[in-house]
């Protein structure tokens, strides 16, 4: 529930954000209550009940997989929707107690390719670290901040302000600074002249004037330019990590650096990097698919028709 651009939000939609609020630190408090594998079970389990209850967003997600894997029987379909749910579910919880419980976390994630990071941010360069909604991408940028790595965090805003401003706290709890959409690439630029790391999830379908076309499990798949042609106009690296979940924890792979090319274009470097980031996603996705965030429409703008006569 979100006010009309340029509107103020009503009296009852602020009542309902604070409500909601209030439901969030309850819940919060409870399962302070309890040990973490019945948090985590909980969480899941809220992931369960939205597969049952959503019918929209399940056939969302059922869809999706049903494209990118037409292999797979209906009941594999299923299995990795509900899974992909829950997994969800789990991420919220860990979330919200990402802070409270960092030393734990730390202790349950296992690092590749950490040279990469180095390599990508060398020289004290700026570098653009792009993921998905694959894992758990939240405790990535938590994680680096920890080691010493912040990151400017490019995020599109919660439609309600005091749950933003909750999860916004737990982002920049240990020195990462949340960046808005809206403003995204004026805050981009400055923090890639500072020789910053600018973290950029990208996965999402892109409806607006100006998106490009990737095929992504074969189709093609509405993405932003954004962060393409930042790294090719500016000339620094983009660095894919992805977060694995591994047993209790996960494994964050930082994978080697999309570097523009020389020889190409502004325009044909830009592709190069979205293309190679989202191969890079798919690639990871089709290792572990009930980690990804199917019941998000991700095809859902189509590319203009090609008419033979112009």
């Amino acid at each position: 529930m979100k006010p009309k651009f340029g509107k103020a939000p009503s009296l009852p939609m602020i009542i309902f954000w604070r409500i909601e609020h209030a439901a969030i630190l309850a819940i919060k408090a409870f399962l302070l209550c309890l040990p973490w594998k019945a948090r985590t079970a909980f969480g899941r389990s809220v992931g369960r009940a939205i597969y049952l209850l959503d019918a929209k967003h399940r056939g969302v997600s059922v869809a999706n997989l049903s494209a990118a894997f037409p292999e797979a029987e209906k009941e594999k379909i299923r299995e990795l929707s509900m899974r992909s749910f829950e997994n969800i579910g789990k991420l919220m919880i860990e979330v919200i107690f990402q802070k409270r419980r960092e030393k734990t976390l730390l202790s349950l994630t296992a690092v590749e390719g950490w040279a990469n990071l180095h390599e990508a941010s060398k020289g004290g360069r700026g570098y653009i670290l792009v993921s998905g909604h694959f894992g758990n991408w939240e405790w990535v940028a938590f994680l680096q901040s920890s080691l010493g790595f912040p990151l400017e965090m490019v995020t599109r805003p919660l439609d309600n302000p005091y749950a933003e401003n909750f999860l916004k706290k737990i982002r920049e709890a240990r020195g990462n600074r949340v960046v808005y959409k809206r403003n995204a690439v004026k805050e981009m630029v400055k923090a890639l002249k500072s020789g910053k790391g600018v973290a950029f999830v990208f996965d999402q379908n892109f409806g607006e004037e100006g998106g490009v076309f990737v095929r992504f499990f074969g189709r093609p798949a509405a993405t932003t330019p954004v962060f393409g042609r930042i790294a090719a106009r500016m000339n620094v690296p983009v660095l894919p990590v992805m977060a694995y979940p591994d047993g209790r924890g996960y494994r964050i792979v930082y994978e080697r650096p999309i570097v523009p090319e020389k020889d190409l274009s502004i325009e044909d470097n830009s592709m190069m990097i979205i293309r190679e980031s989202t191969a890079r996603l798919e690639n990871a996705v089709r290792r572990v698919p009930w980690a990804w965030f199917w019941m998000h429409d991700r095809w859902r703008t189509k590319p203009p028709e090609v008419h033979p006569n112009g």
